[in-house]
């Protein structure tokens, strides 16, 4: 089968769960015998050719790792009519272009909490952004012909937000071995700590919307309870500095370690020094760090949200708060007990054994058959490979979306001349 991976970005160093899923995949599908095409945007990278990634110029949307671009380049949008079933993991630069190109199949796999990602992201309240988001997610997801949804959580929320597209439930998979069995697993003296130390994790992108400053704020709270709590933090994001300066802030300069990015094979290295794991987001569709964590035999504290709530049960393989502002009081509780802690780290690994990748991939490839059997894109109202010719009726749509995630202010010169204005000046000429 030729199957084409369709992303907004593609750097598989990075830790992003979309992008993470899509190397997964791909590495699982060519072992079952597989021909894996990745479709993305952004500039040519050394052993692009070798890997079958294909990418088309783009624009870097600021500091989030995305790109945007007017059309694919020559060589994509032909090899995208080569493809067998083509799967989509992003909603804006992804669905949109397999949609203009491909002529199969096409599904998509929500990742994001969209209208989450939209209220943090814009000066919008939250009840306007969702206003919004209740046009665009049913649009965009109508032009795939399935929609994945990684929990049941989500996939409810998309049928309230009223996608109309048919919904299936498939959970995000790891792979488990790396997390079970750390190649080289760390200590906490890495950290400065000593051994007795109740060290809690969190793994994740710098970012607004996922509540790290939140996070921090509850971190105080916990260790003005119990002093000797630490918490280490790995990752990167735009928000780095402010929460550096926030820890100081408020006095938690020796009980929070920024410790960076780590390369991706080593992070279960780093969870095995953890006795917990901790998030205060709620803006995950199913948290591929929680999975991780579960698997490395680590208790989670998080805040119930889809996805989270279909991935960590209460009092059995963590514990869960309703608001952010009872996070403080499970760090404690999970603290206060390692007994306790213990033995929810051991059910969350036994829980964790159901989200093997291979059995995510079973299941996909199931559906990839069972649409190539069916055929729902040759019966559909606006076929795919056409989109050029209907260019007009989403002139509107994608104004509100240029102006929603137009590049920031410190965006090269030539990016913010080119949007929004040029978008859809450049979507009504003819691809090539």
């Amino acid at each position: 089968m030729r199957i084409g991976m369709v992303s907004a970005t593609y750097d598989p160093t990075v830790i992003n769960g979309a992008v993470r899923m899509v190397t997964l995949y791909k590495q699982h599908l060519e072992a079952l015998g597989h021909e894996v095409t990745i479709f993305t945007l952004g500039d040519e990278q050394e052993g692009d050719g070798a890997a079958r990634i294909v990418r088309s110029p783009g624009f870097r949307l600021g500091d989030y790792g995305y790109f945007v671009g007017l059309r694919y380049s020559r060589e994509a949008q032909m090899l995208l009519t080569e493809m067998d079933v083509v799967h989509c993991h992003h909603l804006l630069m992804s669905v949109e272009m397999a949609h203009r190109y491909a002529r199969c199949p096409i599904v998509y796999t929500n990742h994001t909490r969209y209208d989450l990602y939209t209220g943090a992201y814009t000066p919008l309240p939250q009840p306007a952004a969702d206003a919004i988001m209740r046009q665009i997610w049913p649009e965009f997801t109508g032009l795939a012909d399935t929609v994945i949804a990684p929990s049941e959580s989500v996939r409810q929320l998309l049928a309230d937000f009223g996608v109309h597209a048919p919904l299936v439930v498939i959970e995000n998979g790891i792979e488990l071995e790396p997390f079970l069995q750390p190649r080289r697993p760390r200590a906490k003296n890495d950290f400065g700590l000593p051994d007795d130390a109740f060290l809690l994790l969190y793994v994740g992108r710098l970012s607004s919307e996922k509540n790290v400053l939140a996070l921090l704020e509850q971190m105080a709270l916990a260790c003005q309870v119990m002093p000797g709590l630490h918490l280490a933090i790995i990752g990167k994001g735009p928000q780095e500095e402010e929460l550096r300066q926030r820890a100081a802030e408020l006095q938690l300069g020796g009980c929070v370690h920024f410790r960076g990015v780590v390369p991706f094979d080593e992070v279960g290295d780093w969870l095995a020094t953890a006795d917990a794991f901790v998030t205060a987001s709620t803006s995950e569709v199913h948290p591929l760090t929680i999975i991780e964590a579960m698997a490395a035999g680590k208790p989670i504290a998080a805040v119930q949200s889809p996805g989270i709530s279909d991935t960590v049960e209460p009092g059995v393989t963590g514990l869960t708060t309703t608001t952010v502002d009872g996070l403080s009081a499970a760090i404690v509780a999970l603290a206060a007990d390692p007994a306790r802690a213990r033995a929810m780290g051991e059910a969350a690994r036994e829980a964790s054994r159901r989200f093997d990748i291979g059995r995510t991939v079973g299941l996909t490839v199931d559906l990839y058959e069972s649409l190539l059997a069916t055929r729902p894109d040759l019966t559909r109202d606006d076929p795919h490979g056409r989109w050029s010719r209907r260019t007009e009726m989403w002139a509107g749509l994608l104004d509100q979306l240029a102006q929603l995630v137009r590049p920031s202010d410190d965006a090269d010169d030539g990016a913010r001349r080119w949007w929004p204005a040029g978008i859809l000046a450049g979507r009504k000429e003819h691809d090539e």
